[in-house]
Order: structure tokens, then C-alpha cells, then sequence
């Protein structure tokens, strides 16, 4: 009877591990979906940070509550992904610093297509008046770089039925190579020394009517004589997401 057993066994186990080796002749996905998030404040992609935001899709063709999967968007504004099943899809801009986006439904994405969807979003603030200026300090081991800006509210009092959100603080960000922001930027300069907490309401730091801001905000910064930076301001907002809007990217190299 032991032996029986154990033969049973025996057999059980090498029919699983049969059972795994068998092929799988499912082909890849090989569909592909690209676009733009276009900022609907210029017309032009908006330009964020690695990670920091991604589209959330839902492949609706064989289910009605199927599970939602993410695309990252780049820094420049773009996304592509060439690894999808194809079918009809749901999707949606998220995560972002910016007012709700309508989901868009019915996108066909299919294996030979290449598939386009852009979307639009409008920013709760915008960094105006971008500025940098190299101060010579001679009696120091360090110069340096004085960055500023001014803010400015598209929609300050609100848009597409969600009100403004307070802006939280307001901060620089500098990095050493061309990718610069909150995910990616020296973490020396990332310092409570170089922010501003604002913690406000629109109402209380810009006009309600024009939405531009009412001060100029100025971070002097040390920096070492002959390297290259990339520096841009950065505004975060209480939202659920607490992303940040940003400025353009500014390079500056430091002379000897």
C-alpha cells in the first residue's frame, strides 16, 4: 500500500511538471497607442517630470468592469507603448497637476494601426516670467544663481466643476543633467532653505479676476564655478496628487 502511494505521488508530480513545460502559443501584444498631453493654456505638450504622471487605461472589449492599467507620460508631454492587446479601450489622463479630464471612450487600439490619442489639459498655475541670473562672488568659493518667477492661475476660480486647490509651496529645482524636477533634481538644492511655503488659497497670493500672481518669488542659490546646470521653478498644489506645475528648463553653465 506504501508503495502505491508513492507511486501515486510520483505520477501526480511528473504530470504537473509536464504540464508546465507545455508551450505557450498565445502571440504577444503588439499593439500600439501614442499621443501628446497638450496644455490647452499654449497649445503645446505640457511639459512635466519622469514619473510623475501616467494615463490610466480599461480594456473594455470582454469585460464591463475590466482591471485599469497605467501608461507613463514622458517629460516632454509624449507617450507611446507598443506592448498592447488590441481592442477598444477607455482612457484617461491622471495624476497630474492640472483640473479633471473627461475620460475618453471607444479608443480602437489594433495590431497594425498605430493608434493616436492626444489629450488636453489645462494646469491650475503656470510659472511666468522664467529668470535666471549668474552673481560673481569672488570673496566665496561659490557664486551664485539667482532663480525667479511669477505665478500665474488660468482658472482661479475654478474649472470644469472642481474649485481651484491651494497652492502649497513653491520651490527651484536644479539639476546636473537635462531631465530636472521634483523626481529628478540634486538633492542638495531640494532643502527647506530654497522653498517657499505658501499653504494658500488663490485669494490670498493673485488676483481673482486675472489670475496673475502678486509677487515675484526669488531663490538665490550657491553654485560651483565651471559646471553645467539645469534649473526650473516649480509650484505644488493641494490636491490629491500634490504634483508639481513647472517652468521651462533653463541650462546655465558657471565660468572658472
Amino acid at each position: 500500500m506504501k508503495k502505491l502511494h508513492l507511486g501515486l505521488i510520483a505520477s501526480i508530480t511528473m504530470f504537473g511538471f509536464v504540464s508546465c513545460m507545455e508551450i505557450d502559443n498565445f502571440d504577444e501584444p503588439a499593439a500600439s497607442i501614442r499621443g501628446n498631453i497638450i496644455d490647452s493654456t499654449t497649445g503645446l505638450p505640457y511639459v512635466g517630470c519622469v514619473g510623475d504622471n501616467h494615463i490610466k487605461i480599461w480594456e473594455k472589449s470582454f469585460s464591463t468592469n475590466p482591471a485599469e492599467q497605467g501608461l507613463h507620460i514622458k517629460s516632454d508631454g509624449t507617450y507611446v507603448n507598443n506592448k498592447l492587446f488590441a481592442g477598444t479601450y477607455d482612457m484617461c489622463p491622471v495624476d497630474g497637476p492640472w483640473f479633471p479630464v473627461d475620460t475618453i471612450r471607444g479608443v480602437q487600439i489594433g495590431n497594425n494601426n498605430n493608434a493616436t490619442q492626444d489629450f488636453i489639459v489645462t494646469p491650475y498655475v503656470k510659472v511666468k516670467d522664467f529668470a535666471t541670473e549668474l552673481l560673481k562672488c569672488p570673496e566665496s568659493a561659490y557664486d551664485t544663481l539667482v532663480v525667479s518667477g511669477r505665478l500665474y492661475a488660468p482658472y482661479p476660480k475654478g474649472y470644469n466643476g472642481m474649485d481651484m486647490p491651494q497652492v502649497r509651496e513653491i520651490r527651484p529645482f536644479v539639476s546636473n543633467n537635462e531631465t530636472c524636477g521634483a523626481s529628478m533634481c540634486m538633492s542638495y538644492y531640494y532643502n527647506d532653505q530654497w522653498r517657499v511655503n505658501v499653504r494658500k488659497g488663490w485669494s490670498a497670493i493673485g488676483d481673482m479676476e486675472t489670475g496673475e500672481g502678486n509677487l515675484t518669488y526669488e531663490f538665490r542659490l550657491p553654485v560651483k564655478r565651471g559646471y553645467n546646470y539645469w534649473v526650473r521653478m516649480g509650484v505644488n498644489m493641494n490636491d490629491q496628487y500634490n504634483h508639481w506645475n513647472y517652468s521651462e528648463i533653463k541650462s546655465v553653465t558657471i565660468p572658472q
